[in-house]
């Protein structure tokens, strides 16, 4: 008995100092929202008062809750949030900075999120620290808890126990949002942890991190390895200094906004451990450690980020390997059919990989997957309806050169690059169950379309040839005294034999290694691999709107002869193609963010479309076959031309 008694005694003090302190809060846990900005009932003002957007902060320590966190946080469905039918989803986020000066080695951390109430149908909230992510799917209690009459309110306070690691000395980031439905109110948000931690002071600046850049940069006939410093401008004019190893390196005068400078220090030829420290107005704001060693070289292209200007956009604007003024635009399209379809940041599903993203143009979408067969893509907000699945988000990339995603219900890791005119994929299956590659005639585009005729074939072992001819009619598209007309001509080719073949007009499936139909509102074919052998499934794919030959021979001239099966290469040419139109253009900045801003639009800008093929045939308005007399000249599509400003 007294051995069970001290047993309970170690529990209790055990528990007791779990989490020892408050290191920090926002709001008073008292179920109420006056003590927040816009409280308790002004959330019409949300917008008009700049809050949500990503670049806004509350900054523990310095900012006043009253004035600089807002009591509700807007969901997608939320008009007054911005969203509409001519704008988009709007989504909003509060980001929550804190800056550690001391930081015991062991201890627990936990976040609370208390919410006075949400929304009686759905709020999707998604929370991160730092790099850790949860979400919670709530449902709260009554409408009216949005304008302060919380007397039927649902509390719902979400503790979440932060991972080892995840709170780090320097800057630390909160990021709360509201991924799907509507409103949360909020009441209270506070950091609990372990004695002993010591918060920064931070009055003009405030330094976000400090890392190793992973290349380098030539500076004249010099290499440097860039330290990034990642600081937020507060107040006034900070001089901000950089000592590596005792040598001033760097000085700058800050000015507004946020910096992530690249601060030069010399390139090494081997590991080497330096020491840093950071000044502002010659005090030490923060110093620490940094590895270095040596990297690639950065060029201009390693800058540009696909997913920039994607959320609330059109069915043109998507990330993904696009080439400048390119057929074949590869992009994971995650949205329901219909106005502004493609791919929206905030969705963490994905439908497929389509290879047209042109204005009243889309087809031939790609999907890989395995367990049941579905042949539907399934709705946005329900990746088990259908083939389509969630993804990761925290293993999204997407630079130029390539996309990259990990889809955590089937455990497939795609990858996939391009050139003007043929996609490049790369499928890694797992190994417990054969895979299988959806191959979707009908897309969820911005505009639908109808499926007139439809062929797929499969040639010899490891090919699908096939053809697609698709109508919008009028009024669907954007005039109502035109329909747009067009056939989608493929060919597809994987590295591994294809094990089984089948596919689906309309409801209609079969196992048959010809698929083919009229008159149809939806239509497409899978094919399986024997994935327990061979896990990596390579596609090399190329279209044309003129005919299959056509399509053969842009992929031959463009993937075939030039890379064969080599992803790596594909994606090294698109870099390369790339540099040699962004170099035209070179600015200087020892900001990094501003040259992301400048090259991602840069890249934006070129991403029109061309319509003619390698051999320099097109299909003209009047649906006649044209051709070059120089294979050069290029036949562009409409986007090409539309605000001929786009285009620099």
């Amino acid at each position: 008995m007294l051995k069970l008694t001290y047993l309970l005694f170690l529990i209790l003090i055990c528990n007791s100092f779990a989490y020892a302190q408050t290191i920090w809060r926002i709001g008073e846990n008292n179920n109420a929202s006056s003590d927040l900005a816009l409280g308790p009932s002004d959330y019409k003002k949300f917008l008009s008062k700049d809050f949500g957007f990503e670049d806004r902060y509350f900054l523990v320590g310095k900012s006043v809750p009253t004035a600089d966190f807002p009591y509700v946080l807007p969901g997608p469905d939320d008009t007054w949030g911005g969203t509409w039918g001519t704008s988009g989803w709007r989504t909003h986020e509060v980001n929550i900075l804190f800056g550690i000066k001391e930081l015991p080695s062991q201890g627990k951390w936990k976040l609370v999120v208390d919410l006075m109430d949400s929304h009686p149908k759905k709020s999707l909230l998604k929370v991160n620290v730092n790099a850790q992510q949860n979400k919670y799917l709530l449902k709260g209690g009554a409408e009216a808890s949005l304008t302060g009459a919380n007397a039927a309110a649902v509390e719902r306070i979400i503790e979440i126990p932060i991972n080892d690691q995840v709170i780090k000395k320097g800057g630390n980031c909160v990021t709360i949002t509201v991924l799907e439905g509507s409103w949360v109110v909020f009441d209270q948000v506070r950091l609990e942890g372990p004695n002993g931690v010591v918060l920064t002071v931070d009055d003009q600046v405030f330094i976000r991190s400090v890392e190793p850049a992973g290349y380098e940069l030539q500076n004249g006939k010099n290499r440097i390895q860039p330290l990034l410093v990642d600081v937020e401008h507060l107040s006034g004019s900070p001089l901000l200094e950089v000592e590596l190893d005792g040598k001033s390196i760097y000085k700058s005068t800050l000015d507004s906004a946020r910096y992530q400078l690249e601060v030069p220090m010399a390139s090494v030829l081997k590991s080497k451990e330096s020491r840093y420290r950071i000044l502002v107005n010659g005090k030490e704001a923060q110093s620490g450690s940094v590895h270095r060693f040596p990297q690639k070289i950065q060029t201009l292209a390693d800058y540009v980020d696909t997913r920039i200007g994607t959320a609330h956009s059109r069915w043109m604007i998507a990330p993904g390997p696009w080439m400048p003024f390119s057929m074949v635009k590869l992009s994971p399209d995650n949205q329901n059919i219909g106005w502004q379809a493609g791919y929206q940041p905030t969705f963490e599903t994905m439908g497929c990989f389509s290879h047209i993203h042109e204005w009243t143009m889309g087809g031939l979408g790609m999907m890989p997957t395995n367990g049941p067969l579905q042949t539907k893509v399934g709705d946005q907000f329900d990746p088990d309806g259908g083939y389509r699945s969630r993804i990761d988000k925290t293993t999204e990339e997407a630079p130029l050169g390539f996309y990259k995603i990990y889809m955590p219900d089937t455990k497939i890791w795609a990858e996939v690059s391009a050139t003007t005119r043929c996609s490049f994929q790369r499928y890694t299956f797992p190994k417990e169950t054969d895979g299988r590659v959806m191959i979707d005639l009908h897309v969820q585009a911005e505009y639908d379309y109808l499926l007139n005729a439809v062929e797929i074939t499969q040639v010899g072992n490891n090919r699908i040839e096939g053809k697609s001819h698709q109508l919008s009619p009028r009024p669907t598209v954007w005039s109502n005294d035109a329909d747009q007309e067009y056939t989608v001509h493929f060919v597809i080719e994987f590295d591994q034999p294809i094990k089984k073949m089948g596919g689906w007009l309309n409801d209609q499936l079969t196992e048959s290694t010809t698929i083919k139909g009229e008159n149809l509102k939806d239509a497409g074919a899978w094919v399986e691999f024997d994935t327990k052998n061979s896990d990596i499934v390579q596609v090399r794919s190329g279209i044309s709107l003129v005919s299959v030959d056509n399509a053969k021979e842009n992929l031959s001239k463009e993937i075939t002869e030039p890379f064969g099966w080599n992803y790596k290469s594909v994606v090294e040419n698109q870099m390369k193609v790339w540099d040699s139109y962004l170099s035209r253009i070179e600015i200087t900045t020892d900001n990094r963010l501003e040259k992301i801003r400048f090259y991602s639009n840069f890249y934006r800008s070129l991403c029109r479309n061309t319509w003619s093929d390698i051999n320099g045939e097109w299909i003209a308005p009047d649906e006649t076959k044209q051709k070059f007399s120089n294979p050069d000249h290029l036949a562009l599509g409409c986007d090409a031309f539309w605000n001929t400003f786009w285009n620099l």
